[in-house]
């Protein structure tokens, strides 16, 4: 299948089904069909042509999809902002797609407006939702453009997409996706999540991230797709119920926040049939909660990232053999599974042979869902891609039978309620701060959130700090979810013989508090 099948499928053999619902809006796939033309031609017209970028600064809406669809008749490449991000990291990420034109909802029209003289590279800012000074409307051009496709020559390796995402000196990589690995990638999802003709999914994950293709791959086979704008567990229950929806991908926080929710029981989750989750395994306590509640309900856990995307699986059948009680099925919920469909996965040393069952080393990933590169960085892609292997720069085992146990992630990246914190970038920001003589961060253990970012600081003589003080700093400056939960204020802190700081000693020390908190409420 060509990547742009994928869009034309639906509205071909299926026009009268629901493709979107957005809200108040129910978008049939005969009109999903003529709104990508119509984006598609209109952006055309505007000037833009195969190769093109497109940027979505959108949260999640019919139009994401539509601007999708768009680029697959088009050429032109499709790359989602983070929205969550403070203005500064939004505008370093416009720079570096160097995109043509801007799709900006309603919510973000102002801060927009107040860079855009910096933007010279932005031809056309085209506002979603509203009427807004020097920018297009996004009904308007769909109105006046043709509803027909456009005949444009695409090859299969053309790029389909650049979905960004943070290194760990905070600066964004933007991960290419052509448009074979794209179908590559919704056969995978379709396959893991055992997508069926009638299944109804809620895109309830920011599709900014490469979340978008896990609810591509239902425009693949022709479903329909439920947008939930923010996160709200009371919505999101209240969608499944009125929706019918069968299948959603959720990380395991937000897993909880339904678990936990007063009035869950006042809905009716029974249509759900899969949930996909990813970013930390399950707590076998939460899935046995989880399948209380949702007894007709298959789990199933995702491994992988931007570059490599779902490319280890643990499987329904594994999850349901942990929950009968047997002690190496109960073990290996700990572990994120096996290598998936269309991917190859192996743990190897420094010397890149494969490790022995529970030796330590590297996930290396090959096969089709595998990035082909970080946008205009070679130095980076080549670092990342050797030897026909993806290095994860993750740290973890392996037993007799291939599951993979992750034992530290990325450089000591934190995921905090389902989204990546890199320490680097969130010390640079307490670095500017006029009393802090010294920072660092690390990851603790959170029940509501998995992790909390927890900051170290040394504070500068004869200087007074407080801890609301120093996140009261931070807030403007980097996103909610990134912003120190809880701060220590240290004389010193410990380094290596090298001079870096001791993380590891850091996080030592962080875990013995928290036995010793343990042991004195008991």
């Amino acid at each position: 299948m060509e990547y742009r099948e994928t869009f034309e499928r639906g509205p071909k053999l299926f026009p009268d089904k629901i493709a979107i619902v957005d809200g108040h809006r129910r978008f049939t796939y005969r009109q999903f069909g003529e709104r990508q033309n119509r984006l598609a031609n209109a952006l055309i017209g505007l000037g833009l042509k195969k190769g093109d970028r497109l940027g979505l600064l959108l949260k999640n809406c019919a139009e994401y999809f539509e601007a999708f669809g768009a680029g697959a008749e088009s050429g032109i490449v499709i790359g989602g902002i983070n929205y969550r991000l403070n203005p500064d990291s939004v505008e370093k990420m416009l720079v570096d797609l160097d995109c043509r034109a801007l799709l900006v909802h309603h919510e973000f029209v102002d801060i927009i407006q107040a860079m855009r003289n910096r933007l010279p590279f932005i031809k056309t800012f085209i506002s979603v939702g509203c009427q807004a000074t020097d920018m297009k409307a996004y009904e308007s051009l769909l109105d006046s453009a043709s509803p027909e496709a456009p005949h444009v020559a695409i090859d299969r390796d053309d790029l389909a997409a650049i979905t960004y995402t943070s290194g760990t000196t905070g600066d964004p990589k933007g991960v290419v996706t052509t448009r074979n690995i794209a179908v590559r990638r919704f056969c995978n999802i379709a396959i893991e999540m055992s997508i069926a003709p009638d299944d109804i999914f809620i895109a309830a994950s920011p599709l900014f991230h490469v979340v978008w293709v896990t609810a591509a791959g239902f425009l693949f086979r022709a479903d329909t797709i439920v947008c939930l704008k923010d996160w709200d567990t009371t919505e999101f229950c209240r969608l499944v119920q009125v929706e019918k929806v069968t299948k959603c991908f959720l990380a395991p926080v937000i897993i909880n926040f339904i678990l936990t929710l007063p009035a869950v029981s006042d809905y009716d989750l029974s249509s759900l049939r899969l949930i996909l989750y990813g970013g930390a395994p399950m707590p076998l306590n939460v899935l046995k909660k989880a399948v209380k509640l949702l007894p007709s309900c298959l789990f199933v856990q995702s491994y992988g990232s931007t570059e490599c995307y779902a490319s280890i699986v643990l499987r329904a059948e594994e999850h349901a053999a942990a929950l009968g009680g047997a002690s190496k099925s109960v073990k290996r919920m700990g572990s994120c599974g096996r290598q998936a469909t269309l991917a190859m996965a192996k743990v190897v040393d420094e010397a890149g042979a494969d490790v022995a069952p529970g030796e330590v080393g590297e996930i290396l990933l090959s096969g089709g869902l595998v990035m082909t590169g970080y946008w205009q960085k070679p130095a980076e892609t080549a670092k990342t891609l050797r030897n026909g292997w993806c290095h994860t720069n993750d740290l973890a085992t392996v037993d007799e039978e291939g599951y993979i146990y992750v034992v530290d992630r990325k450089n000591h990246m934190i995921i905090t309620g389902g989204e990546n914190v890199y320490p680097a970038q969130v010390e640079n920001v307490l670095f500017d701060h006029p009393k802090v003589q010294e920072a660092a961060v690390i990851g603790v253990p959170d029940d509501t959130w998995g992790e909390a970012v927890k900051a170290f600081i040394v504070v500068k003589e004869n200087e007074t700090l407080l801890e609301d003080e120093l996140i009261d700093f931070c807030r403007p400056r980097m996103a909610n979810y990134a912003k120190p939960k809880i701060v220590e204020f240290v004389r010193t802190l410990p380094h290596t013989a090298t001079g870096k700081v001791d993380k590891c000693a850091l996080k030592r020390t962080a875990q013995c508090e928290i036995l010793e908190n343990t042991n004195n409420s008991q």
